[in-house]
C-alpha cells in the first residue's frame, strides 16, 4: 500500500524532474551536441497533446511506478533508486516505444546512439530528481502500514 505522503513527494519530484529533463533534452544537450531526440523531434513539431502526455507520465504515472517498484526491486540511496528506475524507463522507451513511433530502436531515425545517449542523460537526471524528492520507499514502511 502506498502512503499518500510517499505519492505526493514522488509526484512533486516527478514534476520537477520532468521539467529539468525537458530543459536538458531540448535546451542543454542540443547546445552541446546538436539536435536531440525529443517528442517534438518525433512528431516534427511540438503539439499540446504530446507535451501533455509527457508531463502527465513524468509527474503522475512514472512516480507511481517508482513508489510501487522501488521498494520491491531497488536498493541503495534514493537518488540511485530513482536513476535505476529512470534507466529502466529509458530502456522501454528505446526498445519498445521508439519502434512504435517509427524512429527505430535506439532512435536510429533521430541520429542513432548519440540521440539515445542524450535521451539517457535526460532520463538519469529525471530519475535522480525523482529519487531525491521521493526519498527511499522502504519495504518496512509498507509492512508497518498493514499492521495499523
Amino acid at each position: 500500500q502506498m502512503r499518500p505522503s510517499d505519492v505526493a513527494k514522488a509526484m512533486g519530484g516527478g514534476l520537477l524532474g520532468t521539467l529539468v529533463q525537458t530543459i536538458i533534452v531540448y535546451g542543454v544537450a542540443p547546445l552541446l551536441a546538436g539536435p536531440s531526440m525529443a517528442g517534438a523531434a518525433i512528431t516534427g513539431h511540438a503539439c499540446a497533446p504530446s507535451l501533455l502526455v509527457h508531463l502527465l507520465s513524468g509527474s503522475v504515472l512514472f512516480p507511481l511506478g517508482y513508489v510501487w517498484l522501488s521498494s520491491r526491486a531497488f536498493s541503495g540511496p534514493p537518488i540511485l533508486q530513482g536513476m535505476l528506475w529512470a534507466g529502466l524507463l529509458w530502456c522501454v522507451a528505446e526498445i519498445i516505444m521508439a519502434p512504435m513511433l517509427r524512429v527505430e530502436v535506439f532512435s536510429t531515425a533521430l541520429g542513432g546512439v548519440p540521440a539515445a545517449l542524450r535521451a539517457l542523460l535526460g532520463y538519469l537526471v529525471y530519475g535522480a530528481t525523482l529519487g531525491s524528492f521521493a526519498g527511499a520507499v522502504q519495504p518496512e514502511d509498507r509492512y508497518a502500514s498493514h499492521a495499523l
